[in-house]
Parts: C-alpha cells; sequence; structure tokens
C-alpha cells in the first residue's frame, strides 16, 4: 500500500479510537459505573493509541497499536455493559475496520486478543464478558473463530477487490498508455469547451506542456478564435475538419479534426473526445504544389493560370483595369550568344525591377519566354497606365550587368483599357505589343478599333492562308533577270501571289508575314519550291535554258529536312540542281550563322546555288558571309538601287558592293530597277545583273516570253523580245527573289 494512502486510513482509525475515549466514559456511567471507574476504561485504549501516535515507529507497530487500541475499546465496552451479548458485536465493528490496513496481522492480532481477553477475563470474573455461566475458555474460543471467520470473509473480499483495484489499474494504465502513446493528438474536451485532459502528441504538437483547463479554440490563431467558439460545441455527427492551430512558440500547423460525443447515464453531453492528425507537412506540399501550379518556376511571378483568374475577379466589380503586355526586344541575342543561363539571370533581375516599380496591389506575370503582364486596378484613366509603362520602360534601360558587362535592353509596352472580357482584354494588349513591335519596338502602344481590324483581318488571312493550297488561290508569278552585260535573260524569280475568294489579291507584303508567324510558311515554301520546279522543267524542255530562283524563309532554313525537301522537288520534277537558285535573306543567315551553314553546306552538296537576299540592309558583311557561306549570288537591296542616279551616297555603296562580289568571284545582282537612268548607272558599275519593272512586272507562267509582254531595256540596241541566253558562267550563279 503507498505510504500516503496508509497514513490516511491511519488518521481515520485513529480519530475513530478518540471518538470511542470520549464516548466511553459517559456510557460507563449510564450503565451504573463510577466517574473515576468510568475513566479507568479510556487507560488502555489511550496507552496503545498513545504508542500509534509516534512517527519514528514503523507502520506494522503504528498498525498494531492502533489496532490494540480498538480492541480495547471494544473490551471495555463489553466490561461496561456487564458481558451483554449485545457489546460483544463491537468486535465485529472493530475487526471490520481493521481490514483498512491491508494487513493479515492485524487480523491474527484480533483473533488473539479476542481468545485471550475473553478468556482471561471470563476466568476471573465471567459477567464481565459473559452474562451467563458457561465456560469463559469455551466461549471465548467460539467468539475468536467467529471473530476467525470474519477474518476469512475480510481477507477474501480484501483480495478480490485487490484482484478487481489491479485489473481496473492494468486497464486504467492500458487506457492511458493508448491515450498518451496514441500517434494523434487527443483531446477531452468538456461541453464547456475546457480541455480536461491532453494526451503527450497535443503537448508535442501545440507546445502547451499542461492543456488541461485552457479552452480548445485556446490552440487557434487569434483571428480564427471567435469563430470556433460561436460554433461549438460540433454536431454529433460532424465531419473531419482542417483547422490552423498556433504553437507556443507563435508558428502556425495544420490539424485534421475528428469529434466524438461522449454522454452520461441520462443521455447528456459528458465530454467530446477530439482526434487531431497533424496535417501541416501535407498542406505544406499542397501550397507548394499550387504555388508551382499558378507561378512561374523562374521568376517565382504568377503564371497564365493564376493572371487569368485575378483578372477575372477583378472584373466582377465592373470597374476598368489596365492590362499591360511587356516584351522584351531581342531577347533571343541573349540567349544565343551569351547561353541559357545568362538568360535566365536577366529574366529574373527584369522581374526584379519590374516589381519594385509596382504598387502593392498590382499584380506582375510571366507568360513565358520573355514576355511579362501586368494588371493594374483603381486608375484615374489610361494615362496612368501609359505612366505605369513609362516608369517600367525606363527602368529597363538602366545596364544589366551580365557576364561581366554591361548590356543594354528594351521592351515594347502594349496596353489595354476597359471593364468587358478578360479574355479580350489579354487579346487586344497583346495585339497593341505587337503593333508596337511591328512599329520599330522600344515603344508603347494603346490598343484602339484600328488594330482590332487589322487583329481581326489577319486573323481572316491566317485562316484563309490554311486553305489557300488545296483551293487553287495561291499562284506563282515569274519576273525575269537580265544580264546588264548583253541584255540576255539571266533566269527568272518565282513571286507568290495569292487570290482570295473575298478579298481579292492580297498583297504578300500582307500574308507572307502571317505565313511566318504561323509557321503556315513552311508547307506553302514546299508547295512554291515543288511548283517553281515543276514549272522551271516545263520551260527547259520547251528550250528556255535559264536558272530559276525561289526564297527561303527563316522557318525553312531552320528545318533539319530541308536538304531532303529539295532533292525531292528536283527529283519529282526532273530539273538539274544547277538550274535552281535559292535565296536568303541575310538577317535570317545570321540568327545562327552556325546552323545556318550547316544547311546551306547540306543544299550545296546537292548542286544547287545560293544567293544571299537583300544584302546591306542587315547586320554582316560580304566578307563574314564569303567566310561563313559558300554564296554564288550577292543581291543589292532596291533602297540602295532606288538613291543610285540621285545619292552620291547609295551611289558609293552600291560600287562597292559590286566591286566586293567581283573580288569575292560572286554574281551582283540588282533588285528594284525601274528606270533607264537605273540600269544605266549599275551597267557603268559592272554589275552583273538587275531585276525590276524597267524589264519587266511579274507574269504569270502562260504570259512569259510572250514578245507583247517582256521586253528589254538593258540596251537601246536590243531586240524586243528576250533572247534565250546562253549557259552561264560559274563566274554568275543567279539568284531570284520572291
Amino acid at each position: 500500500m503507498p505510504h500516503d494512502v496508509w497514513a490516511a486510513r491511519h488518521r481515520a482509525l485513529l480519530l475513530v479510537l478518540v471518538a470511542h475515549l470520549l464516548v466511553l466514559p459517559a456510557f460507563a456511567v449510564t450503565q451504573g459505573w463510577s466517574l473515576p471507574a468510568a475513566w479507568l476504561f479510556d487507560a488502555p485504549p489511550a496507552l496503545f493509541g498513545a504508542l500509534a501516535c509516534v512517527q519514528r515507529l514503523s507502520r506494522t507497530v503504528r498498525s498494531s497499536a492502533c489496532a490494540v487500541a480498538l480492541l480495547c475499546c471494544s473490551a471495555a465496552l463489553v466490561v461496561a455493559w456487564h458481558g451483554t451479548t449485545e457489546a460483544h458485536f463491537h468486535y465485529f465493528v472493530m475487526v471490520g475496520a481493521l481490514a483498512l490496513y491491508q494487513q493479515w496481522w492485524t487480523f491474527l492480532l484480533a483473533i488473539g486478543f479476542v481468545v485471550v481477553q475473553h478468556g482471561a477475563f471470563g476466568a476471573v470474573e465471567a459477567d464481565t464478558v459473559f452474562s451467563h455461566d458457561h465456560s469463559p475458555w469455551k466461549w471465548a474460543a467460539i467468539h475468536g473463530a467467529f471473530v476467525a471467520a470474519l477474518t476469512v470473509t475480510s481477507l477474501v473480499s480484501w483480495r478480490e477487490n485487490e484482484r478487481v483495484a489491479e485489473a481496473e489499474e492494468a486497464s486504467e494504465e492500458r487506457f492511458r498508455r493508448a491515450f498518451d502513446d496514441a500517434p494523434v493528438a487527443i483531446a477531452l474536451v468538456s461541453p464547456r469547451g475546457r480541455v480536461l485532459r491532453g494526451n503527450r502528441e497535443l503537448r508535442e504538437r501545440t507546445g502547451h506542456v499542461q492543456p488541461e483547463g485552457l479552452l480548445f479554440w485556446d490552440f487557434v490563431p487569434e483571428l480564427d478564435r471567435v469563430a470556433l467558439a460561436e460554433s461549438w460545441p460540433p454536431a454529433p455527427d460532424a465531419p473531419e475538419q482542417e483547422r490552423r492551430y498556433v504553437r507556443a512558440d507563435g508558428t502556425v500547423g495544420w490539424f485534421l479534426w475528428r469529434s466524438s460525443l461522449i454522454a452520461d447515464a441520462a443521455g447528456e453531453a459528458d465530454h467530446w473526445i477530439l482526434q487531431g492528425v497533424d496535417i501541416t507537412a501535407r498542406k505544406h506540399d499542397a501550397e507548394r504544389l499550387d504555388h508551382q501550379a499558378h507561378h512561374d518556376a523562374l521568376t517565382a511571378l504568377p503564371n497564365r493560370t493564376r493572371f487569368d483568374a485575378v483578372l477575372r475577379r477583378a472584373l466582377v466589380a465592373g470597374r476598368d483595369v489596365a492590362v499591360i503586355f511587356a516584351d522584351l526586344d531581342n531577347f533571343k541575342v541573349i540567349n544565343d550568344s551569351l547561353g541559357h543561363r545568362t538568360g535566365d539571370e536577366l529574366l529574373v533581375e527584369v522581374a526584379q525591377r519590374l516589381t519594385a516599380e509596382l504598387r502593392p496591389d498590382d499584380v506582375l506575370a510571366r507568360f513565358g519566354g520573355d514576355e511579362f503582364v501586368l494588371l493594374l486596378e483603381d486608375l484615374d484613366g489610361i494615362d496612368e497606365a501609359r505612366r505605369t509603362a513609362d516608369r517600367l520602360a525606363a527602368v529597363l534601360r538602366e545596364p544589366f550587368l551580365l557576364a561581366g558587362h554591361q548590356r543594354f535592353l528594351s521592351a515594347s509596352f502594349g496596353i489595354a483599357f476597359g471593364s468587358g472580357d478578360a479574355e479580350a482584354l489579354l487579346r487586344d494588349a497583346d495585339a497593341a505589343m505587337y503593333h508596337a513591335k511591328a512599329q520599330g519596338k522600344a515603344r508603347l502602344e494603346v490598343f484602339d478599333e484600328s488594330l482590332r481590324a487589322r487583329a481581326l483581318e489577319r486573323l481572316d488571312i491566317e485562316a484563309g492562308l490554311r486553305e489557300a493550297i488545296a483551293a487553287g488561290q495561291l499562284e506563282l508569278h515569274y519576273q525575269p533577270e537580265v544580264r546588264l552585260a548583253d541584255g540576255a535573260l539571266y533566269g527568272m524569280a518565282a513571286l507568290l501571289r495569292w487570290t482570295h475568294p473575298v478579298h481579292g489579291a492580297i498583297s504578300p507584303a500582307t500574308f507572307i508575314p502571317i505565313a511566318e508567324q504561323s509557321g503556315l510558311i513552311v508547307p506553302i515554301g514546299e508547295w512554291v519550291l515543288k511548283t517553281a520546279c515543276r514549272q522551271a522543267a516545263d520551260w527547259r524542255a520547251r528550250g528556255h535554258d535559264f536558272v530559276i530562283a525561289v526564297n527561303l524563309s527563316p522557318l525553312q532554313l531552320s528545318s533539319p529536312s530541308l536538304a531532303r525537301v529539295v532533292d525531292d522537288a528536283l527529283r519529282d520534277s526532273g530539273l538539274p540542281a544547277s538550274a535552281l537558285c535559292l535565296e536568303i535573306t541575310e538577317s535570317a543567315i545570321m540568327e545562327d550563322p552556325e546552323a545556318a551553314r550547316r544547311v546551306l553546306r547540306a543544299l550545296t552538296a546537292l548542286g544547287v546555288r545560293l544567293a544571299i537576299d537583300d544584302f546591306g540592309v542587315g547586320y554582316s558583311s560580304l566578307s563574314k558571309l564569303k567566310h561563313l557561306l559558300p554564296v554564288d549570288v550577292i543581291k543589292i537591296d532596291k533602297s540602295f538601287v532606288d538613291g543610285i542616279t540621285d545619292g552620291a551616297d547609295d551611289h558609293a555603296i552600291v560600287a562597292a558592293i559590286v566591286s566586293l562580289t567581283h573580288e569575292l568571284g560572286a554574281t551582283a545582282v540588282a533588285e528594284g530597277v525601274e528606270t533607264a537612268e537605273q540600269a544605266a548607272a549599275l551597267r557603268a558599275l559592272d554589275c552583273h545583273v538587275a531585276q525590276g519593272y524597267h524589264f519587266s512586272r511579274p507574269l504569270p507562267a502562260y504570259r512569259c516570253f510572250s514578245q507583247s509582254e517582256i521586253r528589254s531595256a538593258a540596251s537601246p540596241a536590243l531586240s524586243p523580245a528576250l533572247r534565250t541566253p546562253t549557259p552561264a558562267s560559274s563566274k554568275m550563279p543567279l539568284n531570284l527573289s520572291a
């Protein structure tokens, strides 16, 4: 027995003894004893009681002393009551009280005391113990037997109680261990929301060493407490609930709570069992995945999905907002020259600079590549959006430090302002940005109805182009190139034309850029190549031996299958490879010189001729192109030919190009010759070939080689009809512009 339990029981029995010491003298007086004699009845129990109070004695001695003192009280009562039978029942009460000690020797002490006391007192003076004349020791034994029977009964009851207590204690221990060692947080909560008991997981997760006494909503952040308190208690069939919880150190986590109501015997709510599974890690993973799904991985800015949702919410209020598209100019040059890693670093710094210039409620997103989109709300008008875009443009013009060097950047901006459909605003801002690009970059354009009309026209043209080949709407016209020395036909340039069933003839300057941007230029280019080769082969079969020129787009040039496509066109048509000249713009070559060099080497291996178109308007040089590529023809751009007779600068530039072309062993072809004076000036500079309206407009195939349609203005002495040229020398390969 634990010492504190024994001490409490020992004190209780001593109090019973004190009560007897007070009552026994009074009872003795009522039974005819004198007062002095009555007080003598207290002497033996008082003596043993005093001994039981000595704390330096052992528990066994003190328990025995108290037991003897109580038994003395029973003996005194029997003597004082003149040995009546009723007095003997007091022994049974005292023996029962001794069971509180839960010690077997106290019962043996009681049996011995009864037998000895009854026998001895009965032998000396029988009427002090028994109210009859029978043998005192016999009845002492009988009384001892009754006490022994009571002792056995008490011991059996005691042991049974001990077994029950041990079982309950074991059950309690199992519950305690299951409660405390449970892998989930458990709280027993009163109907008023106060924690009655919390397990170790709850203490460890929340950091509260002693959660008992706290209100359940003390575990949640302060902003959530009022709502949780108002919703308490939960319904008996309440579903699982995810709630934030705040730790003792102020950090926040998440619990998934399940609740169970425990009712009392009357069916009323006794307490709630709340089980909480910590889902903080799962929440963080979900938040991280959500962030990844709605934010750009490189810049951490919102992505298009997130921006669309924010824009739609902003438009619900019906107020005007501004959407600004910003696209970096010539960003591909940074990637190609400094590498994609440096390009990524530049995008991160651009995002940081733009963000630093915005208001807290403005939303900046990255849609991909070098395209950023901004949402502005609560504006005074379009002018405020303009000022914001100007501020962003200014901060981007400041130098960037890339790869140890200062680099400069610009961007084109497009603005759409209004309160309409989210998709329409994005489309309009994008259209305005592309218009800014088309106007020369590094500028700002605001969307208006004229841009909408152009955008719709562009969509219409793009849709029409997808059906143009199958519907037979595309057609090739051909324009001759003339040798200035003798007026002979040098070649024919294949030029693409499109007659739309609704809009009529559409200028190549209108639909070619759209075909380039949409990627349709690749299938269209293959059709042009095959059609031109078949037409040239047909003309050669009729005795017209010259080179046909076909323009290649940058997208075609970047295709690794270009050489195969050209080879298939030559095989299908039967045209010799030497009779085909493929024309490439110098800007397309210089976008990726190494890749272009590999593709053009494959074309050279087929035996076709190569021409560089619009030379002089890009950023390359003739010597560099000659070093990089096997160039056969250099075409002088029309912008220089226009001023050859009026401007000294243009004349000098053309003269320099022609001279360098001679030195490099290539053929110089002047484009856009429209007057006899221009032809004469080019002839004087010893330019090899000329092409332009002065000689002939582009004509459909059936009208070519007609004396009424084609004339030579290369020399006044030449006949009206162009003469079939002699085979071109290796010094004069042909290039024909598209």
